[in-house]
């Protein structure tokens, strides 16, 4: 071969210019795949599986030989009954699969990301359920349900049965509260309210998105909105303590929820009462 740096200058000639914005693009997009792709969610699967495995499964196991998880909604019952599993085969000898014929629930935690190893053919082409993989989902399922309170404890104290959360004469005095908290008895009244506010902040985010210098929006596979990191400012240590208080009483309660909150409890004149919501995980009591 008498010149490979030429043919390889020619390559990369040819690659760069079929592509909009050159070499600078197809860089950004391979970073975006090793840190978002799929190679990289199953690095961090593999990896959290193997701690798992290897550390943290026979405590979280005797937790369950401990604790009692309820639900208040029928909803919620397949994580119970995959954590009923879990504890059933918890002796079982180190075999990868659950048995063929077991019932094997179906929950959040099982789909989505974790779909794709929680489920794997056998030697013979036959779709098994990986047993560590599926502890694995079925766990994290269980801690996003019990911050919500959608799952709980029997005789807890912050992890309770939110029922206990409201004032025992909640639905005596039903209009009283309702009126405390500003909101409509009616459902479809407090859902229009919610929407009219989310079509006027979306319509105003909208017209304000072209004049914003920091988001750039343009056709690419990745995504098609792009913002460009700000420079981090130091955290001051005033909301430090505000986000370790946060922390102490409300666990999984975001900070930017409560200020959320109190903006809209204290009817800022940016953010409409008549459809404030309630977060995901917002505390009853």
């Amino acid at each position: 071969m008498a010149d490979p740096d030429g043919q390889v200058r020619e390559v990369r000639e040819v690659v760069f210019g079929a592509v909009s914005g050159g070499e600078q693009t197809l860089k950004e997009l391979v970073h975006e795949y090793r840190t978002k792709g799929p190679v990289y969610r199953r690095t961090v699967q593999t990896t959290l599986k193997a701690s798992y495995t290897n550390h943290y499964r026979r405590g979280l196991i005797e937790l369950l030989q401990v604790l009692e998880f309820r639900f208040n909604n029928s909803a919620h019952r397949p994580v119970i009954e995959a954590l009923e599993l879990v504890e059933r085969y918890a002796k079982v000898g180190n075999t990868t699969y659950y048995p063929l014929g077991e019932h094997i629930p179906e929950h959040r935690g099982t789909s989505g990301q974790w779909a794709e190893v929680v489920r794997r053919d056998d030697k013979r082409g036959r779709t098994r359920t990986v047993r560590m993989v599926y502890e694995v989902a079925t766990f994290q399922a269980l801690r996003e349900q019990l911050r919500c309170k959608e799952v709980w404890v029997l005789g807890a104290g912050r992890w309770r049965n939110p029922d206990e959360d409201l004032p025992a004469d909640f639905a005596s005095r039903r209009a009283e509260h309702y009126t405390e908290l500003r909101k409509p008895r009616d459902p479809k009244a407090f859902t229009r309210a919610l929407r009219t506010e989310m079509e006027a902040e979306l319509g105003a985010l909208d017209a304000a998105l072209p004049d914003l210098e920091w988001v750039d929006i343009t056709e690419r596979k990745a995504g098609a909105i792009r913002f460009t990191a700000p420079e981090a400012s130091p955290e001051p240590r005033n909301l430090r303590r505000i986000k370790g208080e946060v922390r102490r009483r409300w666990d999984g309660v975001p900070l930017i929820d409560m200020l959320k909150e109190a903006i809209l409890r204290n009817r800022s004149p940016r953010w409409p009462t008549a459809g404030a919501c309630r977060p995901r995980c917002w505390p009853r009591s």
